[in-house]
């Protein structure tokens, strides 16, 4: 007699494959992003790990070298690194703080502002390429699962 633990078992290992298949796609995908993304920005001299500055500096206006590595997910030396290229591009101009003058903040400039809306166009372009095979029913139910597994990587 089968006590069912054997299908049991096969339904977790395929469930196993399943949810490796899934981390396999989804860094696929988002690595997939951003080499395209990086390879239309090669145009302009910048990347996307600048992109992600820049938009931090667009959203936070006047934050610090430190808060913009925080929210950056970059060590400070890096964020430091990623002002000076964006001074000396001309995509941002730094201040002093006014509440702390020894706080150097930024924030961007006509050309920055300008190379973040190329990058916006270029990333609608490629969400609208990749994702035009799947219907809007597949996209929410992609996303509700990402969603409830963002919730228990949170928790």
């Amino acid at each position: 007699m089968d006590s069912g633990k054997g299908t049991s078992i096969k339904s977790s290992g395929r469930r196993a494959v399943e949810v490796r298949r899934t981390a396999t796609l989804m860094r696929r995908v988002l690595l997939g992003f951003k080499a395209r993304l990086d390879d239309e920005l090669r145009v302009k001299n910048a990347t996307t790990a600048q992109m992600r500055f820049l938009r931090e500096v667009k959203e936070r206006p006047g934050s610090s070298g430190a808060q913009m590595a925080r929210a950056c997910h970059i060590t400070p030396q890096s964020a430091q690194a990623m002002m000076a290229r964006a001074v000396a591009h001309g995509w941002v101009v730094r201040g002093k703080s006014a509440e702390n003058g020894r706080v150097v903040t930024a924030r961007l400039t006509p050309a920055g502002e300008r190379l973040l809306a190329f990058a916006d166009g270029v990333m609608e372009r490629l969400e609208t390429e990749v994702w035009s095979g799947v219907g809007v029913a597949e996209l929410r139910a992609m996303n509700d699962a990402l969603e409830r597994g963002l919730v228990k990587l949170e928790e």
